[in-house]
């Protein structure tokens, strides 16, 4: 009986091989075209980009309009429609890519989305307003720094010393949600470079 299976297995051997081969290739096929093109995966990196940076808008807007309530600082307000605006640019160059994928039209768009995602909510509010106006200055702040060199790099009435919580706390959470706002972009332009 062994012999027979012996037998048997050297007959099937080459269809098998065939099979096999065929069957690789088929599946190879249907990985290339099962893939998500770039646009899906650009639009859906996009997406979460759209998302944090909105984020980012929305909490310098709350930031800024408190900071205007308990400081009677009413320039402070500007934020809200500089965020405003710029949540406009983004909805607007999101659509267009999500609308026109593969075309000049959503490259543009992307472009414009990224150029405008990085400069405001990662830069202007991230980095600059919740980096150098909340962390480094709360950080020096209770580090003990002379109220000589606190002056100097915060002066008043543009910047405010440490004495409300909710208005530090927010402040520096603009950093982080840049951060986390410019990985997301990163991704984004690492998806629309494949």
């Amino acid at each position: 009986m062994g012999e027979c299976y012996g037998d048997a297995a050297r007959r099937v051997a080459p269809g098998r091989a065939v099979h096999d081969k065929v069957k690789g290739i088929i599946m190879s096929a249907q990985a290339t075209t099962m893939r998500p093109v770039n646009n899906v995966d650009v639009s859906d990196a996009a997406a979460k980009t759209m998302c944090w940076a909105l984020a980012v808008l929305l909490l310098t807007t709350v930031h800024h309009v408190y900071g205007a309530y308990i400081y009677d600082t009413p320039w402070r307000n500007h934020a809200a429609a500089v965020a405003a605006l710029t949540a406009a640019a983004l909805a607007a160059s999101h659509r267009v890519l999500a609308r026109r994928p593969g075309t000049t039209a959503g490259g543009v768009a992307f472009w414009a989305f990224a150029a405008v995602t990085l400069a405001v909510p990662v830069v202007l509010i991230g980095l600059f307003e919740g980096g150098y106006n909340h962390a480094v200055k709360d950080a020096l702040y209770f580090a003990g720094a002379s109220g000589g060199l606190m002056r100097r790099l915060f002066p008043p009435p543009t910047y405010e010393m440490p004495d409300d919580a909710f208005f530090e706390v927010t402040g520096v959470l603009q950093l982080a949600l840049g951060i986390i706002t410019g990985l997301r972009l990163l991704d984004a332009v690492r998806a629309r470079r494949r």
